[in-house]
This record gives structure tokens, sequence and C-alpha cells, in this order.
């Protein structure tokens, strides 16, 4: 369970506070920080973007650099694409739900150990890389044209200060 207290933060109880994350912030020396979040049953996606990890926030201001999808189990699907993106932190405004990957087609996720990199300029980037964003965000992904029927991932966001 689980509500909002009077500062607007969200807080759980019960058994929902004791849910293991499935994601985190390394270390790492400079200003280049990176996330890794892992999505280990791609068939859980539906077509409404969802939070992926309630404790993964990525700061207001953070310039993010880059984002690489590592196939751990082969995703397949017919016509199934990624969307990944961002929610604020109020879990119910939209930051930009595709503004990492825009439809990321099942075929560059079809094999496991494929990463892929996704810059500014490159097939299937979203709008918020090359950019600072604006608010805290928590990750958010969703299936873009169908559904998944098999798959694993590990997503690395990639930004600095």
């Amino acid at each position: 369970m689980s509500w909002y207290n009077n500062d607007g933060l969200y807080v759980k109880y019960g058994a929902a506070e004791v849910t293991v994350q499935n994601g985190g912030e390394y270390c790492s020396p400079g200003s280049l920080r990176w996330t890794e979040l892992k999505i280990a049953d791609m068939t859980a996606l539906g077509t409404a973007a969802a939070i992926q990890s309630d404790g993964l926030v990525i700061p207001a201001n953070a310039f993010i650099e880059k984002v690489v999808v590592v196939v751990d189990v082969a995703c397949t699907g017919t016509s199934a694409a990624l969307n990944l993106g961002l929610s604020r932190t109020d879990r119910t405004t939209e930051l930009d739900y595709d503004g990492f990957v825009v439809a990321g087609a099942v075929t560059t996720l079809a094999v496991a150990g494929n990463i892929v990199e996704y810059v500014q300029g490159s097939t299937a980037h979203g709008a918020l890389i090359g950019t600072a964003l604006a608010n805290n965000g928590l990750v958010t992904a969703d299936y873009d044209t169908a559904a998944f029927t098999a798959g694993a991932i590990t997503i690395r966001l990639y930004y600095s200060f």
C-alpha cells in the first residue's frame, strides 16, 4: 500500500515497503553518472507507460548523454517495439514517456548479448537524449505497437551535470 504524505512524498508501507528495487546508480568519478535498471520480463510491459523502479530517480538538470540497452534474454513478439522514458516524481505527470527510446524495434533486441546504443541522431532515439532534464524523473517503459512474448533487458542511462 502507498500514499502521498503532506509534503507530497510518495510513501510505501506494509509489504510494499520492503520491495527489492531493480535499479540503482553506480559510483563513478567526475561528472559522468550512470544508472542501471533491469526489466526481467518484457511480457509484463503494457500499452501505458509504467514506472520501472520507485527508488531510481534521474535528477533535474542531468544532461542525458546516451541510453544503452543490453539484451539479457532474446526479445520476441510480432511487431513489438519498446518505449523508454520518464515520468515526473508525482508519478502521474509525463516528463516524456518515450524520451529515451521511441519504438525501438524488436529486431534490435532479438539476440541475447546484443548491445544497442541510443545517442542523439541514432535510429529510435528519444527527444531527451542530448538535453538537460527540467525535472526529476522516474524511468518508465511500455510497448509501442504490439506486446513482447519473451525477453529481458538491462538499461543503462548515462548522464552528466
